[in-house]
């Protein structure tokens, strides 16, 4: 299984202010059920338009296409069809995520997730990934192909919620091989 990560990818402070905005605006509409048999409310699936991500997120969404060097052709434009192409994700206690695998949103390119989570649970929420187990940390970049590999999210146990962004974008499979290979520098 192929993943990248950079561990400290973001800032301290970056983190708060990412971590401040999910817990201050997950009570609102644009937050839906994520669909995942669990607790979890997400950005992923809402139709409402009329709310923006604080500038950090788009930031950080620029210095994922510059270090994945996803800027030819002009790829860092072909993105998943949420909102500039990121999600939040609020998970509380008892929250889990089923085995599955995310669509092909564009033809020719698998869909790459780059989460980042803000705020770790004190107990679970591991990655599955065709099985591995990872353990995802705190203001680390953990990049992986969702539509070609089967994922989930074991159960959280914790009195904090999980807080996690995920910058999605579209890559062909010679972008995804130069992103590895980067990886093993």
């Amino acid at each position: 299984m192929d993943v990248f990560r950079i561990e400290n990818f973001i800032s301290q402070e970056d983190s708060l202010i990412l971590s401040n905005w999910i817990i201050k605006n997950s009570h609102k509409s644009f937050f839906k059920d994520a669909n995942m048999k669990g607790n979890r409310k997400t950005t992923r699936y809402s139709t409402d338009k009329n709310f923006s991500y604080p500038s950090e997120a788009l930031n950080i969404r620029k210095k994922i296409v510059d270090v994945l060097n996803l800027q030819e052709n002009e790829i860092n434009k072909i993105h998943p069809p949420f909102k500039d192409g990121i999600v939040a994700s609020f998970a509380e206690n008892n929250d889990t995520c089923f085995s599955h695998k995310d669509p092909i949103w564009v033809e020719g390119f698998e869909t790459l997730h780059c989460n980042i989570i803000t705020q770790a649970p004190e107990k679970g929420g591991e990655l599955l990934i065709n099985k591995h187990k990872y353990i995802m940390k705190e203001k680390e970049l953990f990049c992986y192909l969702v539509s070609k590999n089967s994922h989930e999210v074991l159960k959280i146990k914790s009195v904090e919620p999980r807080l996690m962004w995920v910058f999605g974008f579209c890559v062909n499979e010679k972008q995804w091989k130069n992103i590895i290979k980067k990886s093993n520098d």
